[in-house]
């Protein structure tokens, strides 16, 4: 948390100096990195917490940048409803992971009997599916980010085009 604090603030200077669209795709690509490498090296809690930062990087670029680009899309009218909306979404998604979370773990248990004392734990195998899981959406994050990257130029070079300035 102390990383993402730390580097939303740098990532509002990267944004102001480079634009919004280039750290956008770039941190939807590092959390996506970020996700996978947590899928194949999640054995340590030193691996997990290097990997995390990575993530929050990621993350922190994201998130800046796609505020950005919603404010910089919508006209000035409809800016409260834009910035609602994307908030609205935000937090969506932070409720309904670890509902998904919950139930991957919750669907593969093992059965674990030590010292006379038994219990029901979650499998290494759910974990791996929910770091898979989480690289599958991030990867579609990726996607929606080129074409939005690809629509923002299209449109760019329509308004070019006809001699409104950009």
């Amino acid at each position: 948390m102390t990383i993402s604090l730390i580097f939303s603030v740098a990532s509002g200077f990267v944004i102001s100096k480079i634009g919004n669209l280039r750290p956008t795709i770039l941190g939807t690509i590092v959390t996506t990195i970020g996700f996978f490498a947590l899928f194949l090296f999640h054995s340590t809690e030193a691996s997990i917490a290097a990997i995390l930062v990575l993530i929050a990087v990621g993350l922190s670029l994201m998130q800046i940048g796609s505020v950005n680009i919603v404010l910089t899309s919508t006209p000035r009218q409809f800016s409260g409803i834009s910035l609602g909306m994307n908030l609205l979404i935000y937090l969506i998604g932070s409720s309904v992971v670890p509902v998904i979370a919950g139930i991957l773990m919750q669907a593969n248990q093992i059965f674990v009997k030590s010292n006379g004392v038994s219990g029901s734990f979650p499998s290494p195998q759910s974990y791996s599916l929910i770091f898979l899981t989480a690289t599958l959406i991030s990867t579609t994050s990726i996607i929606f980010a080129l074409l939005l990257n690809r629509i923002r130029s299209n449109r760019n070079g329509d308004l070019k085009a006809i001699g409104v300035p950009i």
